[in-house]
């Protein structure tokens, strides 16, 4: 018994030593950890924007020193002075909140996650708050113990030209795309004079006042000469991206681009071919979403330089302080547990490679050395045990860590597409989740989308697509009720909206009937009292009412179902005189009176589109709520929400709110409240390999 314990523990040591970063990391030891950072982050740039670049900065100045080891962070000591205290660092900002950062996950999961991953995170979700992109952070840094001052000489120093630039880069295995491209994170935050003043004073060292840098804009090195009077300044900042450095937006480029590139490294990038035509294409603001998918590429990649894993390093409590001990806990990312799993499989004797391991070369190679059938049954038997134990019969976030990993990140990458060449699509996608929530399944013929509500629905080709692309990946694995799920999480956030974590597991149903669909739906002429009955059905409460009625901040309506609120509300050709006049004197201009015959708007008149949210239909916001208090609202269900003292409440709350945080946080809430109505999980339903196709 003894000598098998060995072994696994032999076994595991050796996967654990073999793990790499991955994006699910914690999934099973601290689930909640970005949500935690999340939420500090948001609090802290809430007060204090201008703190977002400073906390990119520092992921940049740890990962280049050391690798990405959370190095910078430490204090100096009697014995030695660290990184945080040399000259390239003493402008850095944000110490004192990444202490808090850790002190928060420190609660949550103790002794768990590495202050180099709180780190990345935090530099991630500064970007991300700052209306930039989002990605997933690959995670399972260990905090380097060494830390020394003299070794900050390998950051590239603002004075740097392009071959000197080109080097240092290349030495962290960033080539000079990565270089362009990373150099845009100037596009937030503020430096201080003396970083560049050399450029307006003293550039070749002849010390007049006509030694200027020539290739700085001569009407912008003016401007700069009024903020940094002289060499001696050490305490002015000066916005890095004039007139946007809270925005992490295209502006960098435009600068440079004109010369105006605030530090001699920026203006260094025009005297390289490849990258100057990189700057001027940015430069146009035309290709924004090429951009963010570059510069998360790059972060990625500069995330990885040097990371310590498995049994290297150590999990620091503080930040800034050495750990008394080695910490032992060796939390396995749940794509190695799948590796091991795939692995193993591999090599049972009645079965075939079902699928490849993500990475062969660390952990493969390893278990082919070792040739001992005894440990690879030793390990199956720890495995299969660790999966089914991590296995609920309810929803969860990460149900597909072991069996299809990339599941997210698939349906993301396919949004992304399918947005960028149709926008009008998030809408529809978001109101699809909502409907298939909403209608039981029941025994019928006619399906739901052919039901009258449903008729206007689009994007089921946009699902079949996803599902296609999930099909290739992870056969037989993802539910459609999921992929449904995740789409409309995603149409959210890539109409700027809140990012949540989608709770999945959800199983397909097999049969659909469209006559149920309007009695489960709450049509848009509803009053607020049969809006509360629908949403009491399915568990909901008055705030969920509130919180969920915000999804039509995107989208637009045929004219139909607001016709009769127009010209014949109560039967006498009269007008809802819950809505404002203005308003209705507008909708009247797009929407003029249904013909003879006309049933619900199905003339052409009928299916002219209205905005659900003037000025801002393809943007997830709080302009909804201030829509409804002033006008009433498209839909009579959207003045209904005026109607109810605890809907009313919360729709002046959020209409009045400065920041949209409190109310991205209900919506979040909500949204995971009504994914969890009637879903079926377990053994129940099915997994189909085409979503409109029944499985025989």
């Amino acid at each position: 018994m003894a000598s098998r314990a060995a072994v696994l523990v032999l076994l595991l040591s050796a996967f654990a030593a073999a793990a790499q970063l991955d994006e699910k990391f914690y999934s099973q030891s601290c689930p909640s950890v970005e949500a935690v950072v999340r939420k500090e982050m948001v609090s802290a740039l809430s007060a204090a924007p201008s703190l977002a670049g400073p906390l990119l900065r520092m992921h940049f100045h740890d990962c280049f020193v050391r690798g990405c080891d959370g190095s910078v962070l430490l204090d100096s000591t009697a014995n030695n002075t660290a990184e945080k205290d040399a000259k390239p660092n003493l402008t850095l900002r944000g110490f004192g909140f990444i202490e808090r950062v850790k002190a928060a996950v420190e609660k949550a999961c103790p002794d768990t996650v590495s202050c180099a991953d709180v780190l990345a995170l935090m530099a991630r979700d500064a970007v991300w708050l700052s209306k930039g992109p989002f990605w997933a952070v690959p995670l399972g840094r260990r905090d380097g113990r060494v830390s020394i001052s003299n070794e900050t000489d390998q950051l590239p120093p603002p004075s740097g030209n392009f071959t000197e630039l080109t080097q240092m880069f290349a030495v962290k295995n960033l080539d000079t795309k990565d270089l362009v491209v990373l150099s845009a994170g100037h596009t937030i935050g503020t430096s201080h004079c003396f970083s560049f003043s050399d450029r307006l004073y003293n550039f070749t060292g002849l010390d007049n006042a006509r030694d200027i840098d020539p290739t700085l804009d001569t009407a912008y090195m003016a401007r700069l000469r009024t903020k940094c009077p002289s060499l001696d300044d050490n305490t002015t900042l000066v916005e890095m991206d004039p007139g946007s450095f809270k925005t992490f937006d295209l502006g960098y480029y435009a600068n440079v681009a004109r010369r105006r590139g605030l530090f001699h490294s920026d203006g260094a990038l025009l005297t390289d071919p490849a990258a100057r035509t990189y700057v001027l294409r940015h430069a146009t603001g035309a290709y924004r979403e090429e951009f963010f998918a570059d510069f998360a590429a790059s972060m990625v990649k500069m995330g990885s330089v040097d990371v310590l894993t498995g049994s290297q390093g150590e999990i620091r409590k503080k930040c800034g302080v050495y750990s008394s001990r080695a910490t032992i806990s060796l939390p396995v990312s749940p794509s190695a547990r799948a590796d091991r799993l795939n692995l193993l499989l591999c090599w049972s004797p009645d079965r075939v490679l079902l699928r490849a391991p993500s990475d062969r070369s660390t952990v493969a190679s390893r278990f082919l050395m070792w040739r001992e059938r005894l440990l690879v049954a030793a390990a199956l038997v720890v495995v299969v045990s660790e999966l089914a134990s991590s296995q609920e019969a309810g929803l969860q976030v990460g149900f597909y860590h072991a069996t299809c990993p990339v599941a997210e990140d698939v349906v993301l990458a396919e949004m992304r597409l399918i947005l960028m060449e149709d926008a009008t699509l998030a809408p529809s996608l978001l109101r699809m989740h909502y409907h298939d929530c909403f209608v039981q399944s029941r025994k019928g013929n006619t399906t739901e989308r052919d039901a009258l509500p449903n008729r206007s629905m689009r994007g089921y080709d946009a699902i079949e697509r996803i599902k296609a692309r999930l099909e290739t990946v992870c056969p037989l694995t993802v539910s459609c009720a999921d992929i449904i799920a995740m789409a409309a999480r995603d149409a959210v956030y890539l109409s700027h909206g809140p990012w949540y974590n989608v709770e999945t597991g959800r199983r397909d149903g097999n049969v659909t009937v469209a006559e149920y669909v309007e009695n489960d739906l709450p049509p848009p002429d509803s009053n607020i009292v049969d809006v509360k009955t629908f949403f009491s059905v399915k568990s909901l409460n008055s705030k969920d009412i509130a919180v969920l009625f915000g999804c039509h901040s995107i989208g637009t309506s045929h004219c139909g179902p607001i016709q009769k609120r127009l010209y014949n509300f109560t039967g006498v050709m009269d007008q809802d005189p819950s809505l404002k006049p203005a308003y209705a004197a507008e909708l009247k201009k797009l929407c003029p009176p249904p013909r003879p015959g006309d049933v619900d708007g199905a003339s052409g008149e009928g299916k002219t589109k209205v905005p659900l949210d003037p000025g801002s239909n393809y943007t997830f916001d709080l302009s909804y709520y201030r829509h409804v208090l002033a006008t009433g609202g498209l839909f009579q269900s959207d003045g209904s929400l005026l109607q109810d003292p605890v809907t009313r409440g919360y729709v002046e709350k959020v209409a009045k709110a400065s920041s949209p945080d409190e109310y991205y946080a209900d919506f979040a809430a909500a949204m995971v409240k009504m994914g969890r109505t009637d879903v079926l999980v377990g053994d129940l339903g099915e997994i189909r390999p085409t979503c409109g196709i029944f499985v025989d």
